[in-house]
This record gives structure tokens, sequence and C-alpha cells, in this order.
């Protein structure tokens, strides 16, 4: 398991290249609804990393950060563009 900081390290965003730390204080000093918000953080249109944002998003309107589950879904979804890249 990840500590904290190695948590906000991770890379959230490959197109953007940001990290999660990167991310939560884009989401802190922004009013835009997530779509727009979302386009802050990734700098694009996919979809691939939008269910972590969405969820970073979200903890971040309530003020509560999980931080253990954003690295299960940036897990996830670099589980996810192995199992395409290998034809699975």
């Amino acid at each position: 398991m990840k500590n904290r900081e190695e948590i906000l390290a991770l890379e959230i965003c490959e197109c953007g290249e940001k990290s999660v730390a990167q991310a939560i204080e884009i989401f802190q000093e922004t009013s835009l609804p997530f779509k727009k918000a979302k386009k802050l953080v990734t700098e694009c249109n996919k979809s691939c990393c939008r269910v972590a944002l969405l969820k970073l998003y979200d903890m971040n309107l309530f003020g509560r950060f999980d931080y253990e589950e954003i690295a299960y879904l940036i897990e996830q979804r670099a589980e996810r563009i192995r199992q395409l890249g290998q034809g699975v």
C-alpha cells in the first residue's frame, strides 16, 4: 500500500502529465463545473482518466480525500491500458 506522498505524486493524467497533487490544486482553485475543470487538468477531451478525475473532483467538493481509492482507480486505468495494448 502506498503512502499519501506517493499517491499525491502519481500521474493522474498521461495527456496533461499532471500528478494527483496538481489535479487537487487545480480543482481547489476553480469554481468551474467538472467538464471544464477536467480540461484544465487533462488538456484534452479523452475519457481515459475520467473516472479517477471525477472521483477526485467530488472529493474536493466534499473536502475529504480518500487517497487509497484514487490510487486504486489510477491502477485500474493503467491495467486496462496494458490489457488493451496486449490485445486481451
